[in-house]
């Protein structure tokens, strides 16, 4: 999953007033990766980890991330069709 905007969560974990361990710790995740998706020097994680984010924050599913299809997901898609 694609983060829609580093400052969207940024935002978003203002206005639920929490901080970086505590969204961690809610979401069940280390703090290095909501720091990372938070600063923007990360910007993709797995679907259970943004579940997980959007859940803590109590966001509506898909407010904060969009759905990334991967290589591996085409080639397989691919390869089923066939």
């Amino acid at each position: 999953m694609r983060l829609k905007s580093p400052q969207m969560l940024r935002q978003f974990m203002a206005y639920q007033d929490v901080n970086v361990r505590e969204l961690a710790k809610a979401a069940g995740l280390g703090h290095a990766t909501v720091g990372h998706l938070r600063s923007g020097a990360r910007s993709t994680c797995s679907a259970e980890t943004a579940r997980a984010i959007e859940g803590a924050l109590q966001a509506p599913p898909g407010l904060l991330f969009d759905p990334v299809a991967s290589i591996v997901s085409r080639e397989t898609a691919r390869k089923a069709v066939a």
